[in-house]
């Protein structure tokens, strides 16, 4: 997967911003003086200041770094788009939902002697439980998540439960490789490519690819993006499946608020 941090990352570069809130101060003697000594034979610093528009390397630096903290603060007032914060899910809680959700998928494909109704049913009942480990995790409500995941049709919940064997595997940009690495839209790809749906690399291709819907009518293992990033929705407001950025792995995560407001849904089925 990709983002400001992730597979594709969206960089902002200070220098092509045109920033000159005031001519620099300098401290300077006359031209072509001798600057006054004390008696002792040090320099004295002069008592008369002049304005220049003639930068130095080190004005220079100071302009650039106040234009980046400029930059900062607008980001943050404005609402732009941050990383998501996280909180690292236990490895025990990681592997026990990954380990379901692994089964799910084989435990499924391995009833081939059953009805597909029947293989449904089964699968449907791991799909409940795996609903309930991740609600526990993310502290929402058990009962709404089951609901949401329950009601989704069955490509969306095979996305979903994909990308879920996959939690705990590392990002790497550029990467959708099963239990090795991926990044956001690389993880995209996995889930939704195992139910037949083939899917670009990029997050902004993949939104592209799929056909914007609204939050309400949005189902488990829909996309959600955001200049830069992609994850799949996980039937409850701000709830994600995601691999953000180096150093951190495919998880479970909340968006806050701010990130929320603004994000975009999508059906790939669409």
């Amino acid at each position: 997967m990709s983002t400001w941090v992730s597979g594709d990352p969206q960089i902002l570069q200070f220098d092509d911003i045109n920033c000159y809130p005031v001519d620099i101060w300098r401290v300077i003697a006359p031209a072509n003086s001798t600057a006054p000594r004390s008696s002792q034979g040090h320099p004295v610093t002069p008592k008369t200041m002049t304005t220049t528009h003639l930068y130095t390397h080190s004005h220079i630096r100071i302009r650039r770094y106040f234009c980046v903290v400029l930059a900062v603060a607008a980001f943050v007032l404005l609402g732009l788009p941050q990383h998501v914060s996280a909180k690292p899910m236990p490895e025990d809680q990681e592997q026990v939902i990954a380990e379901s959700a692994k089964e799910a998928i084989s435990v499924f494909s391995s009833l081939t002697r059953l009805s597909e109704a029947d293989r449904s049913d089964v699968f449907l009942a791991y799909v409940s439980n795996i609903a309930v480990l991740a609600a526990n995790f993310l502290a929402v409500d058990a009962r709404q998540m089951q609901l949401s995941w329950l009601a989704a049709d069955f490509a969306h919940q095979r996305a979903l439960i994909n990308g879920l064997t996959q939690l705990g595997v590392p990002y790497k940009n550029n990467s959708s490789i099963e239990d090795v690495a991926f990044d956001c839209s690389g993880l995209v790809a996995f889930a939704w490519g195992k139910v037949g749906v083939g899917m670009t690399h990029g997050s902004s291709a993949q939104f592209a690819s799929s056909t914007q819907i609204k939050v309400e009518d949005a189902q488990v293992g829909d996309l959600i993006w955001r200049p830069g990033h992609i994850s799949m929705y996980l039937g409850v407001p701000s709830a994600i499946l995601q691999t953000p950025y180096s150093g951190r792995s495919v998880e479970l995560q909340m968006m806050n608020e701010r990130i929320t407001s603004w994000v975009k849904y999508a059906n790939p089925l669409l």
